[in-house]
């Protein structure tokens, strides 16, 4: 047993090492302009990320958007401050040193759920490399954002889901996971919620649920007084009104392919409109066609749905591991059902839909035989890292270009 845990441990190391290299290689590809307030918003897919990084280490910047991100600063400001002092950076290298943690702890995370769910070595170290190699892993886990972080918290989820299959788990597991999954995201707290559900009777659910809010609501207090313009995000949004039903968001067709393909394969990248002349020029996918960016992302595509639809398969065709295809079924399906209303830009959650449709897509090995799945991961592993590294080249070099 020590012998196969060792052996696990360092291919997860492995893992966590090769994602903190690419991730590194990556990110130096982006111009300085992009994490400043003048040139950045909206620039990187309609993110904020100079918002996000100024709130990431600066309790006095404005962390007003704290009223859908429930306890992100007070989460995560402290862990930056605290990383800061063992390792002295600038402002943007703390933020991205802790990023990597945040991406070395999510490769370990997806190993580990792949392990639970009964996939093999091989079958756990390709679907991972699978993971590293997506587009949403990419662009999401080498910016300061809440995106990668909220996709850790889903992926936690998604193990204590897979490890009540093999023991049973107690209500305090549930309430930390519910926790997780409300403190980055509203809207990810559905996880929490059908984990619940499914675990326990609905009194029992609820009680749980309640406890998990009750205490994210109790940690809002301190983080109201410790950073500035800090919100309750029990008392709601009507900002987000705004973003729904958008006409520039597209057709479905365009939102479903930024759900389930764009996360794995990037195609190609396109000048969004700006509401004014940036700096740097705005990026969106929103309307690109799926596999547009290479021939290698059209073939990963192809490879990818081949994956999909057989872990589609062979989880329906696993009884042991039906109770886990609900948590996964009902948090995928509230995601897909809310971003087909919300959003302008679909690709900017795919790291939320990265570890659902991972998890999915890993009972591939359960329908077609183990070592097939590996190998067909591996390719569409090494098609969509070609295909994901050219557009982020492209991505890159698109933001500089001046209007």
């Amino acid at each position: 047993m020590r012998r196969s845990l060792a052996w696990d441990g360092l291919l997860a190391a492995l893992l966590a090492a090769l994602a903190l290299l690419l991730l590194a290689a990556l990110s130096r590809q982006l111009p300085p302009q992009l994490f400043t307030r003048e040139g950045g918003l909206d620039a990187w897919f309609q993110s904020d990320l100079p918002r996000v990084l100024a709130n990431m280490v600066d309790s006095q910047s404005n962390h007003f958007r704290t009223k859908v991100h429930p306890i992100a600063s007070i989460l995560i400001h402290p862990a930056v401050t605290g990383l800061r002092v063992l390792w002295p950076g600038s402002d943007l290298q703390a933020a991205m040193r802790f990023m990597g943690l945040v991406a070395a702890l999510w490769v370990v995370s997806f190993y580990a759920l792949c392990r639970l769910l009964s996939a093999g070595r091989f079958v756990a170290f390709s679907f991972s490399l699978l993971a590293i190699a997506s587009a949403g892993f990419q662009f999401w886990f080498s910016v300061p954002e809440t995106f990668g972080i909220g996709s850790l918290t889903l992926l936690w989820v998604l193990l204590v889901a897979a490890l009540a299959v093999h023991r049973p788990v107690g209500d305090r597991l549930l309430v930390a996971a519910s926790i997780a999954s409300l403190s980055i995201t509203v809207t990810n707290w559905v996880a929490g919620l059908a984990l619940a559900v499914v675990q326990r009777p609905w009194r029992r659910a609820l009680g749980i649920s309640a406890i998990a809010f009750v205490i994210v609501a109790i940690l809002t207090v301190p983080q109201r007084f410790f950073y500035s313009f800090a919100k309750f995000f029990f008392l709601g949004s009507r900002e987000e009104a705004d973003y729904m039903n958008l006409e520039q968001s597209g057709t479905v067709l365009h939102k479903l392919a930024g759900m389930f393909w764009h996360p794995i394969s990037l195609p190609e990248v396109l000048l969004a409109k700006a509401s004014e002349a940036p700096k740097l020029n705005w990026l969106t996918v929103q309307l690109s066609a799926p596999g547009s960016g290479s021939w290698a992302g059209m073939l990963a595509l192809g490879l990818w749905t081949l994956l999909l639809a057989a872990g589609t398969h062979g989880l329906l065709r696993s009884p042991q591991w039906h109770v886990f295809g609900k948590v996964l079924g009902l948090t995928l399906a509230a995601q897909v059902v809310l971003h087909l209303v919300y959003g302008e830009e679909t690709f900017l959650y795919a790291a939320h839909f990265l570890p659902l449709l991972m998890a999915l897509a890993v009972f591939a090995a359960r329908s077609l035989p183990g070592p097939v799945a590996g190998c067909i991961a591996l390719l569409t592993a090494g098609l969509a890292a070609f295909n994901n590294a050219a557009m982020y080249e492209a991505a890159a070099r698109l933001l500089q270009h001046a209007r």
